[in-house]
């Protein structure tokens, strides 16, 4: 079936189909012979297990012996050599027994029609048969008439037909029946998908002693499908099974173990099915089969999964078809044309998930000629009969136009079935759709919905796409702790670029906390699984983390290993450490080496880098073509930071002639990639008309993009502009020199002590203005001791401006010495008693503005002033 993939696909015949019977089984052990055999190989028993067919066979043989006469003895013993595969002597008889009118033997026959055992597949004779049973009133033919027309076989395709014939094999008291219908709602094979109903018809047959819909509601609950989720209660029942000697159940809770469960229930998968496969469980083999394929649980070994499959197709699993061209697809060495060969076998034998196979080796050309419309044939035929990977396929081909005409309406209706099916990959295939806006109205949340679907039934790749949108906030809220989460998950099922994530995280403390050695785990988790991003993280952790020793021998290491990966960032960081001498001796050599391997990779940062150093660099280093080159170069390849730079080479005339507009193009390319800088000297260009048409509109426009974009002297040219310019506003002035004093501009903290001393745009607060025209200060702006002395008077601080009195004259300042008179006599007597501790005065400690004052300040500039 399609939803759960791992049950046997069911079919026309009781022996393809997989239930052991213990509970039957078992309590028919006290029964007479006749009465056992009747009960262990009765219609209504859908059973392939080996072990369980020897013992109908020898409980048949003592009732045959017992009533030689009787039909039903002969057809029950019949019934046993069959499902053992003794198919010649088996039918034969059934032959005798069908001439006599027998009805039961004719479903055997249409049964080795349909599916070819013992007999060449012939689905009009096997029609035939079913025809004659049918008039019979035989209910099991109903339901094989049934699968007839879901499949198509020797009719037309019909799912009306197929659900009409199923639902009167139940009406007629065939439990199996029951089974058909419920995998109809399931499925949505001609019906709405009806899980509910489906789970009830379920139930109904497994309150009639029918295994199989045990093991099928089991399933069910393990994923909350017509139900609620209750994988404790699916255990339970299917470990209920096991202990009575359920091959079928044996089976089923391996297939559960090795998809969900931890280390040790999987190993208790592993012994589970070699006890299913020893009691000849059909199933079984073709799953411990995969085990060996796949290599994850055990070691690899196809020449043991060969011969398992080889048993199981005996034993006519159709299921096992499909594994055998898995076998030949998963070899070091693909055997495409055998592959292809086994597929069609199995897709011959009404396997909707090998018709979809089918599908995508056609698609691909691996096995056949590539042939798209032929792909989509089969794709079609898999989602007709509910296979959700053959939906998704049909669906993808409408909705991409592969194949044949595009059909958007129709391929999203496939998809959406395959994604309630659980398919995951649909439901990415739709999350992409609605993210793209590709044939679907563009929706964020919507896509974003999609994947939190996929990633929540166990998609590993949508773990990522999950973890990535909750970073960044697309299509949902910012979620930095969830977005950790998921990127974990996704890191433990061994996603390298998750690895590489949640080092990232835990080295920033982002959704987790900050925790530097955890990084360097993951970091290395993701390098050692090829991502090589991780190479330059740990290069520079080793380097410059402060919760981690630092290790410059470790550091350069990883960046070499980073670098012969061919990872243009490690090659910078190793550039960067030979330019700047960080760790190893400085070598410019070296660096112009790695950065011109970076370079040759096209790293446009490694050759804005390159054009730096010669630019920058001294002596017979420093080489303004060389410079002009590479930045020019990382400037073609749009890197906002060498564009700026090339402005500023032409704008200074730095290894080519002055060009003021040449200097305005490059400005304004780094500008409309939103580098700050590059917009405040755009800004500048059209304020002074350099080189363009002067415009103080659009300069002021450009000072505002820069100043919103982080630039202090944007944010300073955009305060100068409200204060002096056309659009004069003293309070915006205010605080745009604020935010340009926040981003450590000196002159934009000495405009907003300014300001507060002067009452612009503000009240008047003179220690604002004190406490900023000393920042302003230590930020080396000179003017600032000049207005610190005024606003120390203006605060009875009459050292204090005494003291920045002379810092200004120290700086050069000369204008305040004519303005003595302008400070307090406070202020006048203290300058008197900080000239007379230097030894520069000698006079009368007063007030006064006399000649030994001036001779002492003249004395004062010639020995201390700029």
């Amino acid at each position: 079936m399609k939803f759960f993939t791992y049950l046997a696909t069911a079919s026309l015949l009781l022996v393809v189909s997989i239930v052991n019977s213990p509970i039957t089984w078992a309590s028919g052990a006290d029964l007479t012979s006749g009465a056992r055999c009747r009960h262990l190989a009765r219609d209504e028993v859908e059973i392939n297990n080996l072990a369980y067919w020897r013992d109908a066979l020898a409980a048949c043989e003592a009732y045959l012996e017992a009533e030689p006469s009787s039909i039903d003895a002969r057809y029950f013993w019949l019934a046993s050599k069959f499902n053992l595969q003794q198919y010649e002597p088996a039918l034969a008889g059934f032959e005798e027994l069908a001439a006599q009118g027998h009805a039961p033997s004719m479903d055997y026959l249409a049964a080795a029609s349909a599916y070819g055992f013992g007999r060449e597949r012939d689905f009009n004779t096997a029609l035939s048969w079913l025809r004659k049973a049918r008039e019979a009133n035989d209910p099991r033919s109903a339901d094989y008439l049934g699968e007839m027309y879901k499949l198509g076989w020797g009719v037309p395709q019909d799912f009306v037909m197929a659900r009409s014939y199923f639902e009167l094999a139940e009406r007629l008291g065939y439990v199996p029946a029951k089974r058909s219908l419920s995998w109809m709602y399931l499925d949505g094979v001609g019906v709405s998908v009806d899980a509910e109903r489906a789970f009830e018809l379920l139930s109904a047959a497994a309150q009639k002693g029918d295994e199989r819909a045990i093991t099928d509601i089991a399933f069910l609950y393990t994923r909350g499908i017509g139900t609620e989720k209750n994988a404790e209660r699916a255990v339970t029942m299917l470990d209920d099974l096991v202990r009575r000697g359920s091959a079928d159940g044996m089976r089923t809770l391996a297939r559960f173990y090795l998809k969900d469960g931890d280390k040790a229930q999987k190993k208790t998968a592993l012994d589970l099915l070699e006890k299913a496969v020893v009691l000849g469980d059909g199933s079984a083999m073709r799953t411990l089969a995969d085990v060996y394929i796949a290599g994850k649980e055990t070691e690899r070994d196809f020449a043991k999964a060969e011969a398992l499959l080889d048993q199981a197709i005996t034993q006519r699993i159709i299921a096992a078809y499909r594994g055998k061209a898995g076998l030949f697809l998963n070899m070091p060495d693909p055997r495409y044309d055998q592959a292809m060969y086994w597929m069609k076998e199995a897709a011959s034998r009404g396997d909707a998930r090998a018709m979809a196979d089918v599908g995508s080796i056609y698609e691909q050309g691996k096995g056949a000629p590539a042939d798209e419309g032929e792909a989509r044939i089969w794709y079609e035929k898999s989602a007709e009969l509910g296979d959700s990977s053959g939906a998704r396929h049909f669906g993808q081909s409408l909705y991409m136009g592969t194949g044949g005409p595009r059909d958007v309406e129709n391929g999203v209706k496939w998809l959406e079935k395959s994604a309630a099916s659980g398919d995951t990959y649909a439901m990415r295939i739709l999350a992409y759709g609605y993210e793209n806006g590709s044939g679907l109205p563009k929706d964020a949340v919507k896509a974003f919905e999609w994947f939190q679907k996929a990633a929540n039934e166990g998609d590993e790749d949508a773990y990522l796409e999950v973890a990535d949108r909750s970073y960044d906030g697309t299509g949902t809220t910012v979620d930095a702790k969830k977005s950790f989460a998921w990127y974990f998950k996704a890191a433990e099922s061994g996603s390298a670029k998750a690895q590489y994530c949640v080092g990232l995280m835990y080295e920033r403390g982002e959704g987790t906390a900050q925790d530097s050695r955890e990084a360097v785990h993951w970091f290395k988790a993701a390098a050692e699984n090829g991502y090589i991003e991780a190479f330059a993280e740990l290069g520079e952790m080793y380097a410059n983390d402060a919760n981690l020793p630092r290790d410059d021998g470790k550091s350069i290491d990883y960046l070499e290993k980073g670098a012969a990966a061919d990872n243009a960032t490690a090659m910078i960081l190793l550039g960067i450490k030979y330019e700047d001498g960080d760790g190893v001796v400085r070598d410019y050599a070296k660096a112009i080496e790695w950065y011109e391997a970076a370079a040759n990779k096209k790293s446009a940062d490694a050759m804005y880098r390159l054009g730096t150093l010669y630019r920058g660099a001294d002596g017979n280093l420093k080489d303004f073509g060389k410079a002009l080159e590479w930045l020019t170069k990382a400037g073609a390849y749009g890197n906002a930071k060498a564009q700026y730079s090339l402005g500023d080479m032409y704008e200074y005339g730095q290894g080519v002639p002055i060009d003021r507009s040449k200097a305005l193009s490059w400005f304004m390319m780094a500008a409309f990639k939103q580098y700050p800088e590059a917009m405040n000297a755009v800004g500048y260009y059209y304020q002074n008309g350099i080189g363009t048409k002067e415009d103080q509109t659009i300069a002021r426009n450009w000072f505002q993009k820069a100043a919103d974009a982080g630039s202090a002297a944007g944010a300073l040219n955009l305060a100068w502009y409200y204060e002096n310019g056309k659009d004069q506003d003293q309070a915006i002035a205010f605080q745009y020199y604020k935010k340009s004093a926040e981003l450590n501009s000196a002159g934009g903290m000495f405009a907003l002590g300014r300001f507060y001393d002067d009452g612009l745009g503000i009240a008047v607060n003179r220690q604002e203005a004190i406490k900023w025209y000393l920042r302003a200060a230590d930020a080396g702006y000179r003017r600032a001791a000049y207005r610190l002395a005024y606003a120390y008077d203006a605060t009875f601080s009459s050292d204090n401006a005494a003291e920045n009195i002379l810092l200004a004259i120290q700086q050069g300042d000369r204008q305040i010495t004519d303005e003595l008179k302008a400070f307090s006599p406070f202020t006048r007597t203290a300058l008197k008693r900080s000239l007379s501790r230097r030894g520069l005065y000698d006079g009368s400690i007063d007030d006064e503005i006399d000649q030994p004052l001036k001779s002492a300040l003249k004395s004062y500039a010639g020995s201390y002033g700029g």
